[in-house]
This record gives structure tokens, sequence and C-alpha cells, in this order.
């Protein structure tokens, strides 16, 4: 995919964000427009019909800079949305993780671009009171965008019947293993008792002090 413009980025941010209702939402409800924004973002991203989505125009694209910044630099973090470098939101991106794993981070904080202007607002009954309740659902609200948008599910469907072998399944959609294990999972097409995973792949919270950042390039 070639680099959209920064007017092509920001219509396409206007179009995601218009399909928010103008209110605070549920969980269920904020999970199922994640959902609906991954399908009209991949239709808008992808030039193919293949599994794997390519992410490059994303990552290239000004209008919201995406950085690939030092583990040490985001305390080990994977990724971080910020509008406190230079006034202007900005992705970084831990660039010492794999690069499978780097995909998911921005997709992942790119959900968190989407919400960024209204993030108070569409958030505020997610908790109930409860702040850590509430970091980690709006964490699992990014994952679910990011899984949908590298794994739609009627591709994943397609994929896992013709091959039924997570390896090469993550192979083709260019995710880990793990990230196409709890895919399979949350759709039913495996059960996790009979494909283990050696590790957690989707992301539980990203939130870093921010004081130490400083500007980074591309």
């Amino acid at each position: 995919m070639k680099r959209p413009t920064i007017k092509e980025v920001t219509n396409l941010l206007k179009e995601l964000r218009t399909l928010v209702p103008n209110r605070p939402l549920t969980y269920g409800e904020s999970v199922q427009v994640a959902r609906l924004q991954a399908a009209r973002f991949r239709a808008w991203a992808a030039t193919t019909d293949e599994p794997a989505i390519n992410l490059a125009g994303l990552i290239n694209q000004r209008a919201v800079p995406v950085h690939f910044v030092p583990s040490h630099v985001l305390n080990e973090e994977s990724g971080l949305t910020t509008d406190l470098m230079d006034d202007k939101l900005q992705v970084f991106i831990n660039e010492s993780e794999p690069q499978v794993r780097q995909r998911f981070s921005v997709l992942h904080e790119w959900k968190h671009v989407l919400d960024f202007p209204d993030a108070a607002r569409l958030h505020h009954s997610l908790g109930v009171g409860n702040d850590n309740l509430k970091t980690l659902r709006i964490e699992l609200i990014a994952n679910e965008f990011a899984a949908h948008v590298l794994m739609p599910t009627n591709l994943v469907k397609r994929v896992w019947f013709k091959t039924q072998d997570i390896g090469l399944a993550a192979s083709l959609f260019n995710v880990s293993p793990e990230a196409m294990n709890t895919r399979l999972t949350k759709l039913g097409l495996i059960n996790r008792k009979t494909h283990p995973t050696t590790r957690a792949v989707f992301r539980t919270h990203g939130l870093v002090h921010l004081s130490h950042l400083a500007p980074c390039a591309v």
C-alpha cells in the first residue's frame, strides 16, 4: 500500500469516529464498535484479499506519526499513544519486540488514536468506579480492534478450514502462533485445552509514565 496523504488519513479518522455513538459506551458496545471500525479500516487499507494485511501505509503516514523506539523509552511496554510530545498526537512502538508483535501493537495503538479525542466520554462507564478494571477494558477493546484487523473472521475461517494448522495459519496472516491460537479459540474453532499456548500475546496494559520521553525520529 502506498503512503496515504494526510488528508486521506484525516478523512479515515473522521469516518471511523462517526461509527461511535455520542455517549458513554458499555464494554459490549465498545467491543462491537471496535469490530465495526476494524472491518472498515481493513477495507480501506487492504489492497488484496490476502490474509496478511500490509501495514506500510499506516506506519508511514504522517497525520499521526508512528515512531519505533528502544524498549527502555517505553519502560519495556509494547506501545504508547500520546499528545504530550510537541502537542501532536503520535504513536510510539517498541522496536525491540518481534515484528509480528509490532504489527499487533501498531493496530492496538491505532484504536487508541481513534478514541483519543473522546476517550473520557466513551470510556466513562467501563470501570464502574474501578480504575484498574477500566484500564484493563480499554486495553482489551484495543486488542479486539487489532485482532479483527489482522485476522478477520471470514478469512480466518477460510484459512483454518483449509489448513487446520496453527503455525501455518499464523504465518499466512503474519501474526504469532499465540495470537492465532487466541483468535481461533475466541471464534470457537479450537479448544484451548487441546491447543495450549506458551505465553499470552494480547496486551492487557500499555499505559506508561511519560515524563522521560524525548522526541524520536521514525
